[in-house]
């Protein structure tokens, strides 16, 4: 597809999820400034963008440290000028236990992957998709959000990033900069790895009676990019086929 001039950044494009939102964008002609730990495990998103014809480029950095978010940031707009929207997709460790279990490196670290990298890559961001007349940032935030049995540091972590996402949406709305979110439960892809049984539970708890993939992640997180979304912000968008609906 032709380019259509715009430009998105993708964190942890070396994940299943990322490189499937980095083709979806490529496939929507945009150019992408793709990172994250490993340019191996990014070859997936790199070569699904060029057989969509899209300019993409990796950087192999870690944005919970904010000279390399900074780094990308500059890296992207010199490479190709401007940003246009920004997915915040690294993935945090999903650390199991109670607060019991949870060590302060635990804690230091899952507040880095979820709330740093978002904060370090938006704020270096924001000045360029301002000055270009505005833009979308969507955060990868989880159903934990509202409290999970067993999994105490994602749901606090998750329930940041979520309110970190509206406060965002409020702040930046006048220079249209929309902000939105989307809350996943567990993923079909190949970095997931369910045994049967609980893949079997985990259906048939979904109202839907099936698991979303990561193709399904890449289409809600375009949409909240695109223009259909234009008068769309704070929103906070579950994606898990119903499984959270039990909790309401």
């Amino acid at each position: 597809m032709a380019s259509n001039g715009k430009v998105a950044l993708v964190t942890g494009a070396d994940s299943d999820v990322g490189a499937a939102i980095v083709q979806r964008f490529a496939r929507e002609g945009f150019q992408v400034a793709a990172c994250g730990a490993s340019r191996e495990r990014a070859k997936p998103a790199l070569e699904g963008a060029a057989a969509h014809g899209a300019a993409a480029e990796f950087f192999e950095l870690d944005v919970r440290k904010e000279s390399d978010a900074a780094r990308f940031v500059q890296g992207a707009v010199d490479r190709f000028g401007r940003i246009d929207a920004i997915v915040n997709c690294g993935a945090s460790r999903r650390i199991i236990g109670t607060i019991m279990d949870i060590s302060d490196e635990d804690f230091d670290e899952e507040m880095a992957a979820d709330l740093k990298s978002v904060l370090y890559v938006s704020r270096a961001a924001i000045p360029t998709i301002a000055k270009g007349g505005g833009g979308a940032i969507v955060n990868m935030s989880s159903i934990a959000r509202a409290g999970v049995r067993g999994r105490a540091l994602r749901s606090a972590s998750k329930a940041a990033l979520s309110a970190l996402t509206r406060a965002m949406a409020l702040d930046h709305g006048r220079d249209a900069i929309r902000v939105n979110a989307v809350l996943l439960g567990p993923t079909l892809s190949r970095d997931a790895h369910f045994p049967p049984e609980q893949l079997a539970r985990m259906k048939a708890e979904a109202a839907l009676g099936e698991l979303h993939t990561a193709e399904d992640v890449a289409a809600a997180v375009y949409f909240f990019a695109s223009d259909d979304a234009r008068h769309i912000t704070g929103a906070l968008l579950p994606l898990d086929a119903g499984r959270s609906l039990a909790s309401f």
